[in-house]
């Protein structure tokens, strides 16, 4: 069989499909007349940056497949890994169809992953690629053989981000390039959760106030006493002030 590979040159799927079949490789856009000189029976894209005109999926329709590390439709478009733990979406990853969407095609094969939230984005990025890999050779023979179910995916549900979406979030979360960070540094946590850290962490500082307190009391009492008498003064002129303001509805 012949195969043009589109996406990643040091790919391990290319080295197994170059064992029994005639692979050309490429990275760069074709156009149809280039990929019709080439003359493939099947079109693989995995890792592959351009997006595939209409005139080659016609031409070529049901006989191009893409490799997509998430669990369509979830997360179509750019950096998938990343948005499912931003929107905390289920993570996973999907053989499909290239039709004229975006990630949009029809399922040939798909597998649903947990991943822990230490992990490294490089090293759930590594596992989410080998898994999709795995994947692959286990289903190759349905592949070759076009002997599979394809699977309609709904287009109302899911979601999909773009990559100038992609790179505004992550520049304003100062994330470009630094892969280092965990899932649980990422996530973008609801109001609710930062509330109850908030909570936690002031009952632990009243623990150490109090603990000031008392050893103060311990060493000087009578200072300990006069200043304790300052602080009460103040907070009652700030509870006026409080209520003043909870008061004034002139504005």
């Amino acid at each position: 069989m012949k195969i043009l590979f589109l996406g990643y040159k040091d790919c391990r799927l290319v080295d197994f499909l170059k064992i029994h079949n005639e692979v050309v490789v490429v990275q760069d856009r074709l156009s149809l007349k280039q990929i019709q000189k080439i003359d493939p029976s099947l079109i693989i894209s995995y890792g592959y940056t351009h997006i595939i005109k209409k005139d080659v999926i016609n031409f070529f329709k049901n006989r191009i497949i893409n490799l997509h590390i998430s669990f369509l439709p979830w997360n179509r478009g750019v950096s998938p890994n990343f948005w499912s733990i931003i929107d905390d979406t289920p993570k996973g990853v999907t053989i499909h169809f290239i039709d004229e969407g975006i990630d949009t095609g029809e399922i040939l094969f798909q597998k649903q992953l947990e991943i822990d939230d230490d992990y490294f984005l490089k090293d759930s990025y590594s596992k989410l690629r080998w898994e999709i890999e795995e994947m692959f050779l286990e289903n190759w023979d349905k592949i070759a053989s076009f002997t599979f179910d394809p699977i309609k995916q709904d287009k109302q549900e899911g979601s999909y981000h773009s990559k100038q979406e992609t790179k505004k979030l992550m520049k304003k979360l100062n994330f470009i390039n630094n892969w280092d960070w965990t899932e649980k540094e990422l996530r973008i946590r609801n109001d609710e959760e930062i509330i109850n850290e908030i909570q936690a962490i002031r009952e632990k500082n009243n623990t150490h106030w109090m603990d000031i307190v008392k050893l103060a009391f311990r060493i000087s009492p009578v200072e300990s006493r006069d200043i304790f008498k300052k602080i009460k003064f103040c907070d009652e002129k700030i509870n006026k002030l409080l209520k003043e303001l909870a008061e004034n509805d002139k504005n």
